[in-house]
């Protein structure tokens, strides 16, 4: 795991999310995370410490693209929705959205997933 971590790591400057969300999730259960970007081409990202994420997929209208297969099997993308499978400890962080605009992403939501205790 600590290879795929340093193939996916991406430290982003100077992104502003527009929104700032909660979601709850119980563990063991499935969580759907919404961005509120109606485009059909989303990309989704975690954070893996402060200030540096790890990419985790894009929707290309129906065909999602995962940035390693490992990832795949923990999250689902389709269309706007990130789904996270199966909810532990460790998925408790942030998650992002955004978009590619001119060749640049242009974040939408900054979304703080935690379980319940």
């Amino acid at each position: 795991m600590d290879l795929l971590w340093t193939v996916l790591l991406m430290v982003l400057v100077c992104s502003e999310a527009q929104n700032m969300i909660n979601v709850t999730g119980e563990l063991g259960q499935d969580v759907n995370l919404t961005c509120s970007f109606s485009s059909p081409d989303i990309i989704w990202f975690m954070e893996v410490q402060n200030r540096i994420r790890a990419g985790i997929g894009r929707t290309y209208s129906s065909d999602p693209i995962y940035f390693s297969p490992d990832l795949e099997t923990k999250y689902s993308v389709s269309e706007n929705k990130l789904l996270v499978r199966n909810l532990s400890a460790e998925d408790s962080r942030f998650y992002f959205c955004g978009r590619k605009d001119d060749g640049r992403t242009v974040y939408g939501d900054t979304i703080r997933l935690t379980t319940s205790k």
